[in-house]
């Protein structure tokens, strides 16, 4: 808890919090400033049996593929970022402050940052949609179901950019993999549904919980199908997150026990 605290202190001056509000503004503008000129949605509102709060959360599911990569590379980024300045990886280590810990403190801030962005979406999803008064009674377990599944997806995400972002001094190379990440996102609806699996930032499209009825083969059709979210390659790919965070963090503990042991060579010699 004093190295979380002590994390926190340091964003203090870095500014974290404003430049996670603007990203996380600007995407929420985008999102809900079309629904009000969407005459589809628009007439779905006074509709019980038309899936107004669907067509409401595919709103966020369409573009979280593009803007938290991008999100995520940038916070991870400026967190990690100040501990490749200077000697501050030596001021911490002689300050006994484990890379181990360091990695699960900057981890933490990362995916609270995160998960407040995710619940704030899922909250002015409701608050819109109560606003413009849907008369479909609110889908709770879809809600949910696009709330776990955003947060098992964002979980992955948040694992590699603080991992490439603590690897890497020159944090050009953890926003380059931000930036394919969230062009990956944006195109994913396109791609078939094995390939985006295979590719982390493309699940963010199994999130998507209305589609079309083209059953009939018209590629045109405009009737909209709710859709369950599949959850198979969400649960595969958050087992494999998990792995990958074990992995990562267990790495760094063996960089540190690698310098130690050199720093203790290095005194044997000079005594």
């Amino acid at each position: 808890m004093k190295y979380l605290c002590l994390e926190l202190y340091k964003l203090k001056r870095r500014k974290v919090f404003l430049t996670f509000f603007l990203i996380f503004g600007m995407e929420l503008l985008f999102i809900f400033s079309n629904y009000g000129n969407n005459s589809n949605f628009l007439s779905m509102i006074s509709d019980p049996n038309a899936p107004a709060w669907e067509d409401l959360i595919i709103g966020p599911a369409a573009m979280n593929g593009l803007f938290f990569p991008m999100l995520a590379a940038v916070v991870a980024s400026r967190i990690c970022d100040m501990e490749h300045k200077g000697n501050t990886w030596k001021l911490l280590e002689c300050n006994n402050e484990s890379r181990n810990t360091i990695w699960l403190c900057k981890f933490t801030v990362v995916a609270a940052l995160m998960l407040a962005a995710i619940l704030i979406q899922v909250f002015v999803v409701v608050a819109y949609g109560n606003a413009v008064e849907i008369v479909q009674p609110l889908p709770v377990k879809t809600l949910l179901d696009y709330t776990v599944g955003t947060i098992m997806v964002t979980f992955v995400v948040v694992t590699i950019q603080v991992f490439f972002s603590l690897v890497f001094s020159n944090q050009l190379v953890p926003m380059s993999v931000g930036m394919i990440g969230a062009l990956i996102g944006f195109i994913s609806t396109l791609l078939p549904a094995g390939i985006r699996n295979i590719l982390i930032w493309g699940n963010y499209a199994e999130l998507m919980v209305l589609g079309q009825n083209t059953s009939s083969g018209n590629l045109q059709s405009s009737e909209l199908i709710v859709q369950n979210i599949n959850f198979i390659p969400l649960t595969i790919l958050f087992v494999a997150g998990l792995i990958a965070f074990a992995f990562f963090q267990r790495k760094f503990q063996k960089f540190e026990n690698q310098i130690t042991n050199i720093i203790q060579v290095l005194n044997e010699q000079m005594n």
